[in-house]
Order: C-alpha cells, then structure tokens, then sequence
C-alpha cells in the first residue's frame, strides 16, 4: 500500500494542501527550523517546514532530518496577525478534537515564530537556508556483498509526493515482464492506473456510505485490473502531471477527492454512478491530465490496448498474491484483513518455509516479485534488516500481524538476490520513495522479508512444482 511516502504515524502522512490567509502571508515564504523542546532529550526532533508559494496560495511541507524523512505535506497552513497554524489532523487520522500540529506566534521582525507543536512541545522556529536532502542508491551493486541473481529491469522510479508506492511498484514489475517476456523495455505510466483506481474505489465508499478504504493507499490487484480493463501507456506519451516540469503531487487532487466523495456519501435521491464517477474524473484530471488513449510511439500509431498487447504482451490473470498467516488455512485463497483491500482481493496463504521457497525459487528463474510490507522497523541507510538474535518464524510474524506491529504500509519491487560475507541472503530491491535514505536500490535481509512482508505477486509459473500441486484448485 503506501509509501502513502513516515514515525510509524508520519509514514502515513501524504500529500496536503496549504493555504495561506491574511496579511503578511508573504513572510512565511522560505524555510522554518527548530527542535522540540522535550522532558525526555530522546524524544526532542528537529523540525523543518517549508512553505512555497505558488498562485497566490502556500503550500507547506515538513521535513525531520534526524528521522531521514522529507516532503511530508501539511493540511494546511493561515495566519491570522502575528499567529501562525499548521494543521495535520487529516493526514494524521486524528479527530477534529486533536490538536494542531504547530501554532505558533511570529517575533523578532519575521525571523523567529514561537510556538507548540502537537499541542504541548514547545517549538521555535527560526528562518534558515538549510536545505535537507536524502540520498538515492542508483547502484544495485553494494561493497561487501556479492550479487548471485539480477534480474534486468527498468529505470527506478520516483513516487514523489503522492501516496502512489503500489502503482509505481507494480508498473515497475509489469515492465519487468514485458522483458522476460523478450520485449523491448518500456518505461510505463504509473498515473494511468491511478485514475480508474481512485474512480472504483470513490464508488466503493459511496455506496459503502463511507465505511469503506478511500486514500491513496492501494494494492497491486488494483493496478492489474486497471491493465486488464484499460491497457498501458508509455511514461513519456502519459507523465500525469499537467506540468511536465513539476514533480507529482496529490495534496489539491486527494482533499478535493476526499470531499467529493463525502458529498456524495451523504447524497440522497439525486445521485447516480455516472454523475459521481464524472466528478471524480474532472477532479483527477485536473492535476494529472487527460489521457491520450490513442498516440503515437516509436512512429507507430496505438492505443492504450493495443500498446499492452503488442509491447507489453502480459496476461493480468497469470499473477497471484501470496502471503502467510495462520489464521486462515494453508494452501487456500482467503480475503486478507488490510484496509487497502477495499476490492476483497484474495491471497494465497502458504505456510512460511513455502513461502520462502517460492520467493528464492522465483528470483533463480528470472522472475521478478512485487513486495508490499512494513517499513517502520530496520528500514535505514539503504538496508531493511532486523536485529540479528530476532527469532523469525510463522508464530512471530502471525504475532506481528495480530498486534500490528507488522502493517500493509509500502510497496516496492524485488529484483534480485545478494549474498554478504558470511553467506547470508539478502534481497535486491527497487523503492519508489527515498524515505530513510532508502531511495533507489536498497538490500533487504531473509529475516526482515519473513517477518515484515505482508505479501509477494508473482506470476503462476513462478510457483514450485511441489507447492503448485497442493494449490491447483485455488489458482
């Protein structure tokens, strides 16, 4: 699910709209640093918000350096005289009743704003020319470990802000097929299945009224059926963004889409599928652009179907979703209890030394994995790795999943398999976030893989002979 782009409540932050109110709304322009001041120095985090302006209104973004996480939208952002808010409530969760992010009151002839943050820490903000960056790994290949399977892939990808992870994942092992599939490599569209995605799920929650799954967050079975239903389209004939030069960013599209579909749920008489759909659309478009189902690609004319047919060439029901808890039987489909499965997809559940099998044994035979899981835990500095002492088996990662300790929160994409000095395999993966320092390439150990995964795709062949027989029915 997620990337959406993250503290474990952080990660969940995606894009916001900030608005600016008032006068002298220009003096907040620019960069905000400061620390939270804490009774326990452990807790105390360095603060960085950044405000742009951009058609008369601000938009706002937080950065916290010591945690390596950045461009973490706000709600919003007003100023009323000297006082400055900074709300967060939606993309937190929190109820109306929660307290602001930060408010704060400007001093000093505009340079300092003294405030709280989360309604107790105090906060002071200072101007600054800092500017925070994390690092990307363009390079598959780390020192000190030896790489004994790479499957060829396609450039790595960049979500940006949006919540987008499980598109971008998923068109990455789309491409990735479409070359053991011995075509030309392409470079896909994420946006396109973004749209018809949003638009399902927006009609999901209104007849739900509002009980159902409606952020960014998805799933790779979205995606697959966006395919089956609308086909493909290149990255450079569809980017998604209206500006070519601007980077994605769904803070306007997702408050808006939001409210909409809120609207809607609370609409009687007068309201029909085609009407809500079309709002939602409209809305969708706005920031990603229409798309131009017919085009022109290396001087041949398709559209989005006959693309897919011809340069991608994949069959959307080949694939399963695999996952291992043993809460539900083994060898057997069941509907995994993850918010983002708003569709009531169904997974293979196998027990944990099979499924681990099956991921080896698909890496060995040139099949790539789309990965969803959790990355709050040992996710840094372009590794995934727990505590080594950790005891990993099918008890610990059902206890993970029962306590919530292990969530539906990232999407990436496994490429391949690495070994380090004493013999132990890690994974080779593609991210679509920088998050941690974990942008580009990142390793990924066997034990934070068994404890940590939520599910793997991959394609039927990829299963074991010995595995297959045992799940014929189910697949």
């Amino acid at each position: 699910m997620k990337t959406k782009t993250y503290t474990s409540v952080i990660l969940l932050f995606i894009g916001f709209l900030c608005n600016s109110q008032n006068q002298k709304s220009d003096a907040l322009e620019g960069s905000w640093m400061g620390r939270t001041e804490t009774k326990e120095p452990s807790w105390s985090e360095l603060v960085l918000f950044r405000f742009e302006l951009k058609k008369n209104e601000f938009k706002g973004y937080m950065d916290f350096p010591d945690k390596r996480l950045k461009n973490i939208p706000l709600d919003k952002v007003w100023r009323v005289k000297d006082s400055v808010f900074a709300d967060a409530r939606i993309s937190l969760g929190w109820p109306d009743s929660a307290p602001l992010i930060f408010k704060g009151i400007i001093k000093q002839g505009d340079s300092i704003i003294e405030g709280v943050w989360g309604g107790h820490s105090p906060l002071k903000l200072s101007q600054t020319n800092f500017v925070f960056n994390l690092k990307t790994n363009t390079n598959p290949q780390v020192t000190g470990y030896k790489i004994i399977k790479l499957i060829e892939s396609t450039p790595i990808k960049d979500q940006q802000i949006t919540g987008d992870c499980w598109s971008f994942a998923t068109t990455s092992f789309i491409e990735t097929e479409a070359i053991r599939l011995g075509k030309k490599p392409v470079v896909l569209s994420p946006m396109f299945y973004v749209i018809p995605t949003y638009i399902n799920k927006g009609e999901n929650y209104i007849r739900r009224n509002g009980s159902s799954f409606f952020r960014e967050g998805d799933l790779t079975f979205s995606v697959l059926k966006a395919y089956k239903d609308f086909g493909a389209i290149p990255e450079n004939v569809y980017s998604g963004k209206n500006d070519t030069d601007s980077k994605h960013d769904h803070t306007d599209m997702n408050n808006a889409l939001l409210e909409k579909a809120k609207f809607y749920k609370n609409t009687h008489g007068d309201l029909t599928p085609e009407l809500y759909r079309n709002d939602m659309n409209k809305i969708l478009t706005e920031t990603m652009g229409e798309v131009p189902y017919n085009f022109t690609y290396d001087g041949k004319q398709f559209n989005t179907i006959s693309f897919a047919k011809e340069r991608i060439g994949i069959n959307p029901d080949d694939y399963v979703e695999i996952t291992s808890f043993n809460h539900h039987p083994f060898y057997s489909k069941f509907n995994l209890e993850i918010e983002a499965n708003w569709d009531n997809n169904q997974y293979l559940n196998l027990p944990l030394d099979d499924f681990s099998t099956l991921i080896d044994n698909a890496l060995l035979n040139n099949y790539s994995i789309c990965w969803d899981g959790d990355i709050y835990e040992g996710f840094n500095d372009g590794f995934a790795v727990l505590d080594p002492k950790r005891i990993v088996n099918q008890n610990t990662r059902q206890e993970a999943f029962d306590n919530r300790t292990t969530e539906d929160v990232h999407n990436m994409h496994i490429i391949g398999m690495a070994e380090n000095e004493k013999g132990e395999t890690f994974y080779i993966i593609k991210n679509s976030g920088d998050a941690k320092d974990c942008g580009g390439y990142l390793y990924m150990s066997r034990s934070y893989l068994l404890q940590k995964t939520i599910s793997v795709m991959v394609h039927k062949n990829a299963i074991p002979k010995r595995i297959k027989k045992k799940v014929a029915k189910s697949i």
